[in-house]
């Protein structure tokens, strides 16, 4: 299991609701980028994107996330979203902005997903629950989210990974469809 020894409780974002962050991850492959993560920064502050080959990203693929960083992190555009997401979720937003896709007022939580690498400058990791589009069954996720610059200094992107889990589950307020919620 990947340590916490790169989350920020001091982070600007500490105030908002925890989103599902949590310390680490259980899940095999988010401590596997999180850990790859961690090897290419090396003794820089935050790795380059230059820094991970496709062959780096390939035991990923179907499971990345890469955002641009827009106005220092007021929006986020999704320049590649894994196929494995797109088919669970029935959606791809490759070239939307966050605020101009559909979260049905989640806008927030999604931007605060990305926003917090960012503030921080390390790894954010998550765990909750989620809706599985094909028959509307909660379903658990894993992920984690990593800064990246892009040929200087600044974070310019996030990169990530995202997993489902294959089986319902009982979701947060005890129910198993989420209509229920």
């Amino acid at each position: 299991m990947y340590s916490s020894r790169f989350s920020n409780p001091a982070s600007p974002f500490s105030a908002l609701h925890d989103n599902d962050v949590v310390g680490g991850s259980d899940h095999r492959m988010v401590s596997a980028f999180a850990d790859q993560w961690h090897g290419k920064r090396g003794s820089a502050p935050i790795p380059d994107r230059g820094d991970f080959s496709i062959e780096d990203m390939a035991p990923f693929f179907g499971h990345v996330i890469i955002m641009d960083v827009l106005e220092g992190g007021s929006d986020f555009r999704y320049r590649l979203i894994g196929t494995a997401i797109t088919q669970f979720l029935n959606r791809d937003y490759t070239g939307r902005t966050v605020m101009h896709s559909n979260y049905s007022g989640a806008e927030e939580k999604v931007l605060d997903t990305f926003r917090r690498p960012v503030a921080g400058g390390n790894p954010v990791f998550r765990k909750g629950h989620v809706v599985w589009a094909q028959d509307r069954t909660w379903r658990t996720y894993q992920s984690v989210h990593c800064p990246v610059t892009a040929g200087g200094s600044e974070i310019a992107m996030t990169m990530g990974v995202l997993y489902f889990g294959l089986a319902p589950v009982t979701g947060p307020n005890g129910s198993r469809w989420s209509s229920e919620n």
